[in-house]
């Protein structure tokens, strides 16, 4: 055979044993009540999003929303795909390969109803109009940090950022006045509940046998994260350049002001930072320590 061609064969991971029992019942439960508590976007009824009496730019502005809202859900499927691939050739139990494909379909149901809000009040924007966000969004397919920590250290991770997802998610269901808004919060919300549930799990079950230098890794690797990307206008618009924080901003308070599912970007700040705070207690417990985040512990200029 050809040098060239022995160079072109890819080593294929065994996938044996196939694990088929369940070592982790908690878990298990997770993926029972995932079944129990399935739903479809197509369900919820968004005319009332059609036909209510609203500005344009209203408009607009709550369908831009709803389309960062998509390409966030989105954004966690490639995350999701790679850690199953890992769970599989891992060998891990079942109910754990179950669960990560729960969570690969309840991101894309995720999507799926944001999009169609989007689309209810305007056109749903498949791309981002500033270019800027056009370099931030790749950012969350870079497994760099995933693949430099153990799979239960990388998975954990991901859950932290579910719980402050939460705590966003459950502020904007608040300011919703549409109940087609606020239902798909409300379910979306009942499915994150299982996702920070699992990470809870994996606290409880692996966190004590990491190492402490694995330890220091996921608390920084949260801190890169979120000062990184996620402040960079998924989570809040605080880290954008300045012209476009300006325009963000101003969509989001106007979304906010109609009740669209939104929060005004002068109160995501506190929210993260209590959300934070809280993830810190919740870590600090198992010796993971997540570093000083200058725009949370530090002073930060409200957005106008």
């Amino acid at each position: 055979m050809q040098a060239s061609l022995l160079e072109e064969i890819v080593t294929v991971p065994n996938p044996y044993p196939v694990v088929a029992t369940v070592e982790y019942p908690d878990v298990w439960r997770l993926c029972t009540q995932a079944r129990d508590l399935a739903w479809d976007p197509l369900s919820i009824d968004c005319s009332d999003l059609r036909d209510a009496e609203l500005p344009p730019e209203v408009r607009k502005a709550g369908a831009e929303w709803w389309s960062l809202r998509a390409w966030m859900e989105h954004g966690a499927t490639p995350y999701g795909a790679e850690r199953l691939r890992e769970a599989i050739f891992d060998h891990q139990p079942f109910e754990v390969k179950q669960h990560i494909t729960n969570f690969i379909a309840e991101e894309f149901r995720h999507h799926e109803a944001s999009f169609r809000i989007a689309q209810a009040l305007d056109v749903y924007e498949s791309t981002p109009r500033a270019d800027y966000f056009k370099d931030i969004i790749p950012k969350f397919h870079n497994e760099e940090d995933e693949k430099a920590m153990s799979f239960f250290a990388g998975l954990s991770v991901n859950t932290l950022f579910e719980q402050l997802s939460g705590e966003l998610l459950q502020a904007r269901y608040e300011n919703a006045r549409f109940e087609s808004i606020r239902k798909s919060c409300q379910l979306i919300l009942r499915d994150e509940a299982r996702h920070i549930q699992f990470g809870r799990i994996i606290m409880r079950r692996f966190f004590s046998e990491l190492s402490s230098t694995e330890k220091q890794t996921i608390g920084a690797k949260v801190a890169k994260k979120l000062r990184g990307s996620l402040l960079n206008g998924v989570y809040a618009v605080v880290n954008l350049p300045a012209d476009e924080r300006a325009r963000s901003g101003r969509n989001r308070a106007l979304a906010a002001e109609y009740g669209l599912g939104a929060t005004h970007p002068d109160e995501e700040m506190d929210i993260i930072r209590r959300g934070v705070n809280q993830i810190r207690e919740d870590v600090g417990v198992y010796g993971v320590e997540i570093p000083h985040i200058p725009e949370l512990d530090g002073a930060a200029s409200p957005v106008h």
